[in-house]
């Protein structure tokens, strides 16, 4: 079955490869393509080795070539840094041989081919999504190699940037009078991002945003102790007790 689901992959990706050509190769056998691919690769010349590594998955009779020409072609859109080119490549190389010695090194470069994307906080962050969900994964399956290759350090960094962004769109909300949005972020921010650096005033905001609401007086109380616990506690002190005070006022009225 597993062989199957390769041809099957395999049959689908030559499909795409196939419907997206604008003209038709010179016809060679695969092997040709990949050994002429990979000499131009070896002197750099990265173009020339993606349109015959193109022309080696199209004449490819087999995954296993297929996928060798696949790995290579990701590799060298990645250098001509085409990243958004090299994803589908990388992405179809682990559909096929998700346990292959290479692997580890596709999936890492799956990643930084979306980490090398990413834009700043108030832009679309999809790209920092998928690395932060790239990277977790090669950490989970592969540990020492993403150990060699300081992935905790990215893993750190999109999590702070994603953790911001939702900080970012929380405050628009509150400036544009859509609290109940506001809150939202807020609420995923503070489930999804605690070790960030907008983690503790995320815990601050939301508490300051349940205080009227006689229902989340508990809520409250909890987002409070959470952020005493942090090392930054000590700077929202001012803040903390504005909140118990107005929940003071609200308990007292039940």
């Amino acid at each position: 079955m597993k062989y199957v689901k390769k041809i099957l992959i395999f049959m689908i990706f030559i499909f795409i490869v196939v419907g997206c050509s604008s003209k038709e190769p010179p016809k060679k056998p695969a092997e040709e393509w990949l050994k002429e691919g990979t000499q131009y690769f070896q002197k750099k010349k990265y173009q020339k080795a993606a349109e015959a590594l193109e022309n080696a998955i199209i004449e490819a009779e087999s995954p296993e070539l297929a996928a060798q020409a696949q790995l290579l072609l990701g590799d060298s859109y990645f250098l001509m840094k085409e990243y958004e080119q090299a994803i589908p490549s990388y992405k179809e190389y682990l559909n096929i041989y998700p346990d292959s010695p290479d692997a580890k090194r596709a999936m890492y470069r799956l990643g930084l081919s979306y980490y090398n994307q990413v834009d700043t906080v108030d832009r679309d962050l999809e790209n920092a999504e998928l690395a932060l969900k790239t990277f977790t994964q090669l950490k989970e399956k592969y540990p020492e190699f993403a150990k060699e290759n300081k992935v905790d350090k990215k893993i750190v960094e999109l999590k702070n940037l994603l953790a911001e962004k939702e900080l970012y769109v929380a405050k628009f909300y509150f400036r544009i009078k859509e609290p109940s949005s506001a809150i939202k972020r807020l609420e995923y921010l503070v489930k999804n991002f605690k070790d960030t650096k907008s983690y503790p005033e995320g815990l601050i905001m939301l508490a300051e945003s349940y205080v009227d609401k006689p229902d989340k007086a508990q809520e409250v109380v909890n987002l409070l102790t959470e952020l005493a616990k942090t090392k930054e506690g000590m700077a929202y002190l001012g803040r903390i007790s504005s909140v118990l005070a107005k929940l003071e006022k609200v308990i007292s009225k039940k």
